[in-house]
């Protein structure tokens, strides 16, 4: 159940704002401007955070992993990305004035805090740095979402899944690291079937290529061995 901000609401929303690179040019005045209007939120594991239709906010997580997703044509779940700590969602809704076209689902007990259109219009409208900063998050998104395509289209699961779990391995700094998802909603991101993403992953292991451990772990022992062996699937 969604809950108030507690009596430091204010200490953590002002630790959520300076999470986030957006604002990192805002001196500290104006970022505890921006924390003072700035709503704490609560959820537990399951709950929504957003639906289609609701008006445009931004959203930062400050604790807790989020799951974005649409339904797609078929009425299956399409996985858009999982927000972690510090990362930011509806930006895109914001630039264009247009409604949430996205659900948002907590992962685990999160923290969220929540900026309304007005306040971050006018912040925009006053601090270009910051507008500059949002727009190249939504070309970078869009990017990433054109990659995403791009690889969904063209390349075989094998070679997706691989060059996923590299990508997973660099951002965790590590090449032992755990899932951010479950295997269904990484099955929906690389455009599979859980069945199918399942059996790759056993050939993978089979293969010596990654380890499997509980709870979503998994181990690279040779990145460069797994590129190549992916890189032509």
């Amino acid at each position: 159940m969604t809950t108030p901000a507690s009596r430091d609401g204010h200490d953590h929303r002002l630790a959520c704002v300076n999470l986030v690179p957006l604002f990192a040019d805002l001196s500290a005045d104006d970022r505890r401007q921006v924390a003072d209007v700035a709503v704490n939120r609560h959820y537990e594991r399951g709950e929504q955070v957003h639906r289609p239709g609701e008006r445009p906010a931004l959203r930062i997580v400050h604790r807790g992993r989020l799951k974005v997703h649409r339904i797609n044509e078929s009425g299956a779940e399409q996985l858009l990305r999982i927000l972690f700590p510090g990362d930011f969602h509806g930006e895109t809704s914001l630039l264009t004035r247009r409604s949430v076209d996205s659900w948002a689902e907590a992962l685990e007990p999160a923290e969220v805090c929540v900026l309304g259109a007005d306040r971050v219009e006018r912040l925009l409208r006053e601090r270009p740095e910051v507008a500059l900063r949002m727009l190249a998050s939504v070309s970078a998104r869009l990017a990433d979402a054109e990659q995403q395509v791009s690889s969904i289209t063209g390349a075989s699961v094998a070679r997706r899944l691989g060059e996923h779990l590299l990508e997973l391995a660099q951002e965790a700094g590590s090449t032992t690291f755990r899932l951010p998802s479950t295997k269904k909603d990484l099955a929906s991101y690389l455009g599979t079937t859980p069945e199918t993403l399942s059996r790759r992953l056993g050939a993978l292991q089979d293969a010596g290529l990654v380890r499997l451990g509980a709870k979503g772990l998994v181990e690279i022992p040779d990145p460069a061995e797994l590129r190549a062996a992916t890189a032509g699937a």
